[in-house]
């Protein structure tokens, strides 16, 4: 396909040059340009990419070290090629384009008689017009300028930034647009032959418009398509194109299309692959997921019916157990009332008689202590006096008394609790005469209990009395330091003032002076006017009493914080003598209620004295019929409360376990059920999921033969149509026709192909969402059979708590919790394994595909970027060849090269 040359490029100019390069025959029909091969190494090789520079131009050379202007040569370029031109210059330049034309065209004449041809499929335009190409050529390459530019032409031109990125995508486009074919007969390396002609061809541009020059290579590796606007009209030197040209190059487009729908559908096939891998994998994946479910439903079964068997064997063994445990219980029971009763009957008759005895020695007792009463009241009358000095003492013994008291009555209570039994029926004949004994035993009771209440009541207030009166003297002594801290306090206030007084003294004194001194300084300044020596001393004087004032302003500024001090002190002061007086007052009414608080002290401690006496005496005769009735009474009942108690318990707790596992049974059952409908549900989605990726690994095995099958079809039509351009070669309308309509039919072929491919990825895509979802819903049925299981082991432990007596099942029970938990660890363990080898699998192919198109990319770019590179300083070179002439290079000298841009336009066929 024949390349378009981008209509921004620079013209050397020829017309000035010292030296020309020899002339050489025409390489090809159709090349356009010489280049010297040899200048970047030896052999013709492609060895160096440096340019030589060392070569001192003619004086029509303009460096960029001479240039006015910033260093950097994109800027001056724009800024030297967008001067405007003067007129005679432009005049000048047209007659020496003239005459360089006119040697053009004695050099070759066949140039005049070319046609112009315009070919829309292949983008080239090949013109001539002398008068065009006469006016296009410039014979210098000093700074241009712009002259009588219109505002259209204003209008149009684009700032210096934009003009760089559009003439560096220009240069690209011209450099990719160089020929491919070999050039015959070019420049060999030897360059002391004179020029016949030179084949580096100037655009002829259209009548020109503007005289402003834009700039266009200033980075020749700036890439940009070809479009309509950036082609280059021109014309062949030797011979025009042929129509057999059209067609090879229709013919080679024609493959070139082929080869790169070849690549494009080797490429889907390959993501069709992996695509269908990794469906394949899932897949995989999904069945032993499926596999292992069934698995895993299974021996749930399997234990669920162990566990069923185990559970019915355990309740048949409770229930048998209890049964027993109640025979037992009731022939106990009976056995126990019996004897309960013969020993009743006997015990009866023996207390009758003791307690007769008894009786007759409790009512000696009873006299005795009247006795003993009498006689202590008397001693107390004669022991209250020694009660005052002996108050200590007389605590201690007390304590000691009801220490002896507590133990005798422990023994007392160990005695009776060996002789209940005996006296239980023995009170039951003498209820009628213990009655009027109980009365008054409680009476006695309640005087001594209110007695005992009386006692501890004093003994509380007495105890309260005793830490309010350490809290008030505790009180007393921080009131008595915050008043030495207070006192200290007003006599620094007091010092303070004294200085306060002082310092006010002094101001006073400062105030009459400086009215002195300002009397005088009135003075001095009357007479000022007399002598130049006052106002010295007037000046000394103000300044005096300047710094006279701001020590004034000093010495008032801190009278007034000392008399904020003084006044908070003050008020500080009054606040705390108020709270000493009241500190005071409450003192002596501390003193005063201690004093009476005292008073009443001693007067509980004789009352709680004599009333200890009293209570000493009455409480073991009362304390011990009391005890023993109530314990006779008590035991008995306890006795018969805490079988019936039992028996009540153990029927209860017999119902209850019946009703709880007949529960627990019926929820078992329930779940059971559920979960074996689950499971057949998962079975039938993962049977459908299989069956569905089946079905679509099918469709993908057709499309990929059907895609072969269409790859080879064209491949035969290709051939078939090579053969047809080879035999419609010497037929020219008619070839054109055949294989314009041959290249439409296989576009529209490829187009529908393409659809089809699109379809079928929809498709894919489609379904693999599908798989998707399916493979979710099949997740969430494992969960929530999960959760079944975990739920059904939750009721199994509740039913394991409701037999915690039955030793046998406790064991079955941890067992299985352990059997379990290896299971649920061995699963875990190989899934965690199974999901890493999935995802080193997926991570490893996406890793090799990704990185095989990498370099791939890499190695293209890196080629054609290499190829622009050297075409362009090979191009660069050449240029400098045709504009200042060959260097001599043996001796030193480098290679040097000149601009000349020239905006192009497209001439109106």
């Amino acid at each position: 396909m024949a390349r378009t040359h981008s209509s921004y490029t620079a013209s050397p100019t020829r017309s000035r040059s010292p030296r020309r390069s020899p002339a050489r025959r025409p390489s090809k029909d159709g090349s356009e340009y010489e280049m010297d091969l040899d200048a970047l190494g030896l052999n013709s090789t492609f060895e160096s990419t440096e340019l030589q520079g060392s070569y001192e131009p003619p004086v029509d050379r303009v460096d960029t070290s001479d240039i006015e202007g910033p260093e950097d040569f994109t800027m001056n370029m724009t800024y030297w090629m967008t001067a405007d031109l003067p007129l005679a210059q432009i005049k000048s330049r047209k007659e020496a384009k003239g005459r360089v034309e006119e040697v053009r065209l004695d050099a070759m004449p066949e140039e005049n008689a070319a046609q112009e041809t315009t070919d829309e499929g292949d983008g080239v335009v090949v013109e001539e017009d002398s008068r065009d190409h006469r006016q296009g050529k410039s014979t210098t390459a000093s700074p241009t300028k712009r002259a009588n530019v219109t505002t259209d032409e204003r209008t149009y031109s684009t700032p210096a930034s934009e003009r760089s990125m559009e003439n560096e995508e220009k240069v690209r486009s011209f450099l990719s647009a160089l020929p491919d074919t070999d050039m015959e007969g070019a420049i060999a390396g030897t360059p002391l032959h004179m020029p016949r002609q030179s084949f580096l061809q100037v655009p002829r541009p259209s009548p020109p418009k503007a005289l402003s020059l834009q700039p266009t290579v200033e980075d020749y590796d700036t890439p940009r398509k070809p479009t309509q606007e950036t082609v280059i009209h021109h014309m062949s030197p030797a011979v025009n194109r042929t129509e057999d040209d059209s067609l090879r190059e229709r013919i080679a487009g024609l493959q070139s299309r082929l080869q790169q729908q070849k690549l494009a559908s080797r490429t889907r096939i390959t993501e069709l692959e992996t695509i269908l891998s990794y469906t394949q994998s899932e897949l995989e994946g999904v069945r032993t997921d499926n596999y292992k479910q069934t698995d895993k439903v299974v021996s749930l079964e399997k234990s669920m019916e162990q566990e069923r068997q185990e559970a019915s064997r355990a309740l048949l063994a409770a229930e048998e157990c209890l049964k027993a445990g109640e025979q037992t219980l009731d022939a106990k029971m009976h056995e126990f009332g019996e004897e309960i009763r013969l020993q009743n009957l006997a015990k009866l008759d023996n207390q009758r008689r003791e307690f007769e005895q008894q009786l007759e020695v409790l009512s000696a007792s009873k006299r005795l202590a009247d006795q003993q009463a009498d006689s202590k009241a008397q001693s107390l009358a004669r022991v209250q006096a020694e009660m005052e000095d002996l108050r200590c003492s007389s605590e201690q013994r007390l304590q000691k008394h009801m220490v002896q008291a507590e133990e005798d009555q422990q023994k007392s209570g160990a005695t009776l609790s060996k002789e209940r039994d005996i006296l239980f029926e023995q009170l039951a004949s003498v209820q009628a005469r213990a009655d009027s004994l109980q009365a008054q035993l409680e009476k006695a009771t309640s005087e001594a209990r209110a007695s005992r209440e009386e006692a501890e009541s004093k003994e509380a207030t007495r105890n309260a009395a005793e830490a309010e009166d350490r809290a008030r003297t505790v009180r007393i002594s921080e009131l008595e330091t915050n008043l030495q801290a207070t006192r200290f306090e007003l006599e620094c206030a007091q010092a303070d003032v004294a200085a306060k007084q002082q310092v006010f003294r002094t101001n006073l004194d400062l105030n009459s002076r400086i009215r002195v001194l300002q009397q005088d300084l009135q003075l001095l300044r009357a007479d000022s006017s007399a002598s130049s020596q006052q106002e010295a001393k007037t000046t000394e004087l103000e300044n005096r009493i300047s710094a006279l004032q701001s020590l004034l302003e000093i010495a008032r500024a801190d009278l007034s914080t000392k008399d904020r001090e003084l006044a908070r002190h003050i008020g500080s002061q009054a606040q705390l003598e108020h709270r000493l007086n009241t500190a005071q007052g409450r003192i002596d009414g501390l003193d005063g209620t201690v004093t009476t608080l005292r008073q009443q002290l001693a007067e509980a401690h004789r009352e709680s004295s004599r009333l200890r006496a009293n209570v000493g005496r009455c409480e073991h005769d009362i304390e011990d019929a009391n005890d023993r009735l109530q314990d006779a009474r008590s035991e008995a009942d306890r006795r018969v409360a805490d079988v019936e108690q039992k028996l009540s318990k153990m029927k209860e707790s017999k119902v209850d376990t019946e009703r709880k596992f007949k529960e627990l049974q019926s929820q078992r059952d329930d779940l059971v059920e559920g979960h074996e409908a689950m499971m057949l549900d998962v079975r039938d989605k993962a049977e459908d999921a299989v069956r569905k990726a089946g079905a679509l690994l099918e469709q993908e095995r057709n499309e990929k033969k059907r895609i072969i099958k269409d790859l080879k079809r064209t491949k035969d039509d290709l051939e078939k149509l090579r053969a047809d351009a080879a035999r419609t070669v010497e037929e020219e309308e008619e070839s054109d026709d055949s294989l314009t309509s041959i290249s439409s039919t296989d576009v529209k072929e490829k187009d529908g192909e393409i659809a089809s491919f699109r379809e079928i990825i929809r498709k894919q895509v489609v379904e693999m969402k599908t798989l998707k979802s399916e493979t979710n819903t099949l997740r969430k049925d494992n969960k929530k059979l999960k959760s079944a299981a975990e739920a059904k082991y939750d009721f199994e432990a509740t039913i394991a708590s409701l037999k915690g007596e039955l030793d046998t099942l406790r064991k079955e029970n941890a067992a299985l919790h352990s059997n379990r938990d290896d299971q649920e660890a061995i699963n875990t363990a190989m899934d965690e394994k199974l999901a890493s080898m999935l995802s080193k699998l997926m991570k490893d192919k996406a890793k090799t595909v990704v990185g095989k198109r990498d370099g791939q990319w890499q190695e293209s770019v890196g080629t054609v970027q290499s190829e622009k590179e050297l075409l362009g300083r090979v191009l660069l070179r050449q240029w400098g060849r045709e504009e200042l002439g060959i260097a001599d290079e043996k001796h030193g000298e480098r290679q040097t090269y000149q601009y000349q841009y020239v905006k192009r336009e497209r001439a109106q066929g």
